[in-house]
């Protein structure tokens, strides 16, 4: 167990350095990266399909993509599963497409309120890990939302937000955010 909490502060240290973050594509790459380590330490329920190994692991971007091409190259790879499955990169354009995600980047090009509020009306309650990159999403529901502070990516949890999708965080995981909300249920 302290090897794998050593291994995960190591992992958050590594991609959340210091170094400056001059191109963009560093930090999308960084980003992109986060991703398979938060799903190294969450769990998802046993209904929710993830032990089907016959079907994708699925990562959509809603919005304006960030990433480029990073994200299909750093998960093209064969060896590059996510929950032991292989990785689809779903460029999301219709509401209805959300419900078959994993993780649902929500971009910050989704700036007005009632866009976020449709998508979380979709995801809330569902196990999907939306991840966002906007002040304040995490206080309106997203369950994280990665911020950039003294040039180093973070994190923040929406812990209500998290509980609801059922899906559940290793305590790893919860020591390197900033959690908003109670971790205690009500």
């Amino acid at each position: 167990m302290r090897k794998c909490i050593t291994t995960l502060v190591l992992l958050v240290v590594t991609l959340l350095s210091a170094l400056p973050l001059f191109p963009t594509e560093d930090e999308y790459y960084r980003k992109a990266a986060l991703f398979k380590i938060f799903c190294q330490y969450i769990q998802w329920p046993i209904n929710s399909g993830i032990t089907d190994r016959s079907k994708p692991f699925v990562i959509g971007v809603i919005g304006k993509n960030p990433f480029g091409y990073i994200l299909e190259a750093a998960y093209s790879q064969e060896e590059n599963k996510i929950k032991d499955k292989k990785v689809e990169i779903r460029y999301i354009s219709k509401m209805e497409e959300i419900g078959n995600c994993h993780i649902l980047f929500i971009s910050k090009s989704i700036e007005k309120e009632q866009e976020l509020e449709e998508i979380l009306a979709v995801t809330r309650g569902k196990p999907i890990l939306t991840i966002g990159e906007s002040k304040g999403f995490a206080e309106k529901g997203v369950l994280f939302n990665l911020f950039i502070s003294r040039d180093e990516i973070r994190f923040e949890i929406n812990a209500q937000a998290l509980r609801e999708s059922r899906l559940i965080p290793a305590s790893q995981l919860l020591s390197v955010a900033k959690i908003v909300g109670s971790l205690e249920a009500p």
